[in-house]
């Protein structure tokens, strides 16, 4: 897991160097996607992608020159990094600028960087009896642009920091008395075998994987519904799963240090739409 590459050119990861210039850098101008790899195939390149030239419309941050050959550049990194199942990250920020200000030039090149790590089998797969997770609910004080995958995302690591001072593995953030999302995932609720999920709006991130898992809702002809839930609905649930490209699907057990419902994994919906995960 050596390799990287930036704008033209693949490098070693000690080697790999970007300009402390970079607006990426300086103002967390950037935009990025994180890309799991299974067996060495690229999985739902074409989802990441088209939500990654939202986010680039969205933010008005130029294509890099290598737009057109970013599926080719990834296979190759995943070639040159060996293991077969990797999670890709890909950055863009909106390049160089020697004179600082928050109003960018136009012009700008933009700077493309990709790397690539060792992706975790779910250990919900392996090990479908392990306690569920742990989260704390926060209250969504965030800007109303969680729609664009933003590099910005110092608001989400603040909360995560203080769920695992208590010994939380995630957060699930609520606004108005209504839940949004995880910070670094996207919430769904079992109530009477109605799945529901919050719908799109610009407080949420439009998940890949949580399109993905709506697809297998629909294949397996299970009743689902996106629509607003209050917090209070987590502790009446039958069940609460994260989802994310990296976590896939897993279940929530434990929120703000009270127990949800406990069902066998056997009975479980969550694990029966993770057996036809890929």
């Amino acid at each position: 897991m050596e390799w990287t590459y930036l704008n033209e050119s693949f490098f070693k990861k000690k080697e790999v160097k970007i300009s402390p210039f970079d607006r990426g850098f300086l103002f967390g101008d950037g935009v990025y996607e994180v890309i799991p790899v299974y067996k060495g195939r690229v999985f739902l390149l074409d989802d990441h992608i088209s939500r990654l030239e939202r986010s680039l419309q969205e933010t008005g941050i130029n294509k890099p020159k290598a737009w057109d050959q970013v599926p080719k550049i990834i296979d190759e990194l995943i070639k040159k990094n060996r293991l077969p199942n990797q999670a890709v990250y890909l950055q863009i920020s909106r390049g160089n600028e020697f004179h600082r200000s928050h109003i960018p030039t136009k012009t700008l090149k933009s700077t493309l960087f990709i790397s690539s790590s060792k992706l975790e089998v779910n250990p919900y797969k392996l090990h479908p009896n392990k306690p569920g997770l742990k989260v704390k609910t926060i209250e969504d004080t965030r800007g109303l642009r969680c729609d664009v995958k933003s590099v910005t995302l110092l608001s989400n690591i603040m909360a995560l920091r203080e769920a695992r001072s208590e010994e939380k593995d995630e957060v699930i953030f609520h606004r108005e008395g209504n839940i949004t999302e995880g910070a670094a995932s996207n919430v769904f609720v079992v109530i009477d075998n109605l799945v529901k999920t919050p719908p799109l709006s610009k407080k949420i991130l439009s998940g890949v994987t949580r399109k993905y898992v709506i697809y297998l809702l629909k294949s397996k002809n299970i009743s689902f519904s996106e629509e607003e839930i209050n917090i209070k609905d987590l502790f009446l649930a039958d069940e609460v799963w994260m989802t994310s490209s990296t976590k896939e699907i897993q279940p929530v057990a434990k929120v703000n240090n009270k127990d949800l419902k406990s069902i066998p994994p056997k009975d479980s919906l969550w694990s029966n739409v993770l057996s036809s995960y890929i």
